[in-house]
């Protein structure tokens, strides 16, 4: 086969290629409009979800989560009554050790440092402890030292009571100050019970709320139906007005006749070319054989 030969056969399949590409980029393009052939000038108009894309090109709807390319990360929730139910009281006894007992006791009738002992403190009154000399700051303080009350004081004792003596920095470390207060209500007679968690995501928050998704939708058993059942997928049975689903038809996209001649044309063109190259190099091939 000769080098011109070749060629011939190259540009036609590149041709070939390029018609083909040609076809999926015109489709892209006619579909990409979908519905809202109107608003084509529209450039500040909303972004629409994927979910919208997909109702506004096809003839299926389908509930598609965005994949939160917004770049938002999602906020860390502080669930106390958790934090406290796996709270490590040993752990807090070594916490404890190691930041609060130059200043404080714990065992049952201690003596009072430069700070109060802490016996019993979990559920009392602040500056509840007879005999210790508690500043201002907390002895105007009403209320008692619940679990809320005793974070926020050992986060920062200075942000909670404003004008303290009390020099600690605070427990800024979550897991210390949960497992501290846990080993200060382990020395505390008859303790208050830990804060309930907080309910899961999309956990049931009042009866009756949450439906049983195996029950029928509007009477559709789901087994006759399943995406009515599940109401994950909305199908259109038909696009042209006629099917059982009447007024839930899918967009019908007309191509510009003009359009649809080049296209075609091109590719007749690229057909004929590739046809002409394998119809020159035949005669070549049975002279070579014959040789």
């Amino acid at each position: 086969m000769g080098e011109l030969g070749l060629n011939k056969i190259f540009g036609a399949l590149i041709a070939t290629a390029l018609g083909v590409f040609a076809l999926q980029t015109l489709s892209s393009i006619v579909f990409s409009h979908g519905s809202d052939g109107g608003h084509h000038g529209e450039e500040h108009a909303e972004p629409a979800s994927m979910s919208e894309k997909m109702c506004e090109q096809f003839a299926y709807c389908v509930e598609v989560a965005d994949a939160g390319g917004s770049g938002g990360e999602e906020e860390e929730v502080f669930d106390l009554g958790l934090l406290l139910a796996n709270a490590d009281v040993a752990r807090g006894e070594r916490t404890f050790k190691g930041k609060c007992t130059t200043c404080h006791t714990i065992d049952q009738g201690g003596a009072n440092g430069t700070g109060p002992n802490l016996y019993n403190t979990v559920g009392a009154e602040k500056a509840h402890h007879d005999g210790f000399a508690y500043s201002a700051a907390l002895s105007g303080m009403d209320g008692e030292w619940t679990y809320e009350a005793l974070n926020e004081w050992l986060y920062n004792p200075a942000g909670y009571a404003r004008g303290t003596t009390m020099s600690f920095a605070g427990l800024r470390r979550d897991d210390d100050r949960i497992n501290v207060i846990a080993y200060l209500a382990s020395y505390t007679d008859n303790p208050p019970a830990f804060p309930e968690p907080l309910p899961a995501e999309g956990e049931e928050t009042a009866e009756g709320d949450a439906v049983d998704a195996a029950l029928p939708v509007d009477g559709v058993d789901d087994m006759d139906n399943p995406t009515l059942a599940t109401g994950e997928v909305e199908t259109v049975d038909s696009v042209d007005g006629t099917g059982p689903n009447d007024g839930d038809v899918g967009e019908t996209v007309t191509i510009p006749d003009e359009v649809a001649e080049a296209v075609e044309e091109s590719a007749d063109a690229a057909t004929e070319t590739a046809e002409d190259a394998f119809e020159e190099i035949a005669p070549t091939e049975t002279e070579e054989e014959d040789e």
